[in-house]
């Protein structure tokens, strides 16, 4: 923490946490910043206001993020779980890419929903079962999970859902988006996977 010009605690952000050190941060929903082994990532990033198929209705932000968008440290890799508004904002995705031009990694079918809202924006797309190399030290593994997908009336399940394991050298980072649990067969398969 450091002390602003009015004597309140700001929360600093280091640019990068180096080593098997790890720093998860929390910006709303299932945003997270996660940094470890020199590298930055973000999960389903939403920065919007509000997350809706139209721009004027729809779910409204109850809390400002917990980080500023202008505050991030250099963004490496965003993971984007599925396409469900809460989760796949375009407008975040959008920004992100102006501004780090980070690595996209998405569930099969997302890319083609990013690309159709910015066609430069540069995104991977991957089955359930898929390693991602992201660099020596850190894998993503792309992972079935209880869930579904559609941003409209024809699209349901048009696009895949998945779950991610973030594979360290100091250990595993199970994310999962969204998920029923059923009977945890997902999560049973994980655990013993992973």
């Amino acid at each position: 923490f450091l002390m602003n010009a009015e004597g309140n605690q700001v929360f600093t952000f280091l640019s990068r946490v180096m080593g098997s050190d790890l720093r998860v941060s929390y910006v709303g929903h299932v945003t997270f910043l996660i940094q470890t082994n020199g590298i930055n990532i973000l999960t389903d990033p939403v920065w919007s206001d509000i997350v809706s198929p139209v721009s004027f209705a729809g779910p409204r932000r109850v809390k400002s993020p917990g980080i500023k968008f202008v505050d991030l440290p250099p963004i490496d890799v965003v993971w984007v779980s599925h396409n469900h508004y809460d989760h796949l904002d375009l407008e975040t995705i959008d920004l992100l890419w102006k501004k780090h031009k980070p690595r996209i990694i998405t569930p099969l079918g997302n890319d083609s929903i990013i690309r159709k809202y910015n066609s430069d924006i540069e995104a991977e797309a991957y089955d359930w079962g898929d390693k991602v190399v992201i660099n020596e030290q850190i894998n993503f593994h792309i992972e079935p999970m209880q869930h579904w997908s559609a941003r409209g009336l024809f699209d349901k399940n048009k696009a895949l859902w998945a779950a991610l394991n973030i594979e360290t050298k100091s250990g595993n980072i199970y994310f999962i988006g969204d998920s029923g649990y059923g009977e945890g067969r997902y999560f049973k398969k994980a655990k013993k996977k992973f």
